[in-house]
């Protein structure tokens, strides 16, 4: 795979170790692979640095211009220490998590990604290897990034925390093990899906409940099915409670049916 770095790396195993949950296949592999895969970044500086800088780069919201170029540049600029070489040395030592799976991924972020990746690379070149074009494109989709308005102040890095992983995982395994195979499908559109994903969710999951309930809507259930409906349709995509929404409206729809 081209450009490997920390974020692509991150998104295989995130991936590999939400797909292992859901298939009930491999858990203690994926959270050996996880284990392993920070064990390697915290004894590497360069890619501490990247991470930090990848972290950055991905939540940072600058609408001025000058000021986002200002800070992409700032970034960039704290791998000056290193060469070229030393950066391809540390990112060999992530070959061995680049998995090859049939996955989709998130374009937008790999795409932020490889964009960064390549600033970082094409600055530590000599002058007369420098790709011009790529560093003028990278530069491009990173600032583009940086000046779009991020949908709530908690969404923060992507890239995984060795330690909410490890809660996530015993979470699930105690409250989760008796889902059925609706419940299990459910939570793994909610663990797969990105914003725009999730908003339509919920929306088609108002529109069933409402039809249902409009169906229902007999004398002695009245006034409960008037107080569901009324709630049902104050429901906003809210970034914060979308998943409980959803969840809940799941749980609605099963006992209604």
């Amino acid at each position: 795979m081209k450009n490997i770095n920390v974020g692509i790396a991150n998104l295989i195993i995130s991936n590999k170790l939400k797909s292992s949950y859901f298939k009930n296949e491999l858990i203690e592999e994926s959270k050996k692979l996880i284990s392993c895969f920070f064990d390697v970044i915290k004894n590497s500086p360069i890619l501490q640095l990247e991470f930090k800088i990848f972290n950055n780069l991905e939540n940072k919201h600058i609408e001025n211009d000058l000021i986002a170029t200002r800070y992409i540049d700032n970034n960039i600029k704290l791998f000056e220490v290193y060469t070229i070489n030393e950066l391809n040395k540390e990112h060999e030592k992530l070959n061995s998590f680049i998995i090859d799976d049939d996955v989709h991924f998130d374009d937008k972020r790999v795409g932020l990604y490889n964009a960064i990746n390549s600033l970082v690379e094409e600055s530590l070149k000599d002058y007369d290897d420098v790709d011009i074009d790529k560093i003028h494109e990278s530069f491009i989709f990173v600032l583009n990034h940086i000046k779009e308005p991020k949908k709530t102040a908690i969404e923060t890095t992507n890239l995984i925390n060795e330690g909410v992983v490890e809660i996530a995982v015993n979470k699930f395994n105690k409250k989760y093990e008796l889902l059925d195979d609706d419940d299990k499908e459910l939570f793994q559109k909610l663990v797969s899906s990105n914003n725009e994903e999730k908003q339509n969710l919920l929306e088609n999951y108002k529109t069933e409940c409402l039809k249902i309930l409009e169906n229902l809507n007999k004398d002695s259930v009245k006034e409960n099915v008037t107080k569901a409906v009324q709630k049902i349709n104050e429901m906003s995509s809210d970034l914060q409670n979308i998943d409980d929404d959803i969840i809940n409206l799941h749980e609605l729809k099963k006992d209604l049916l």
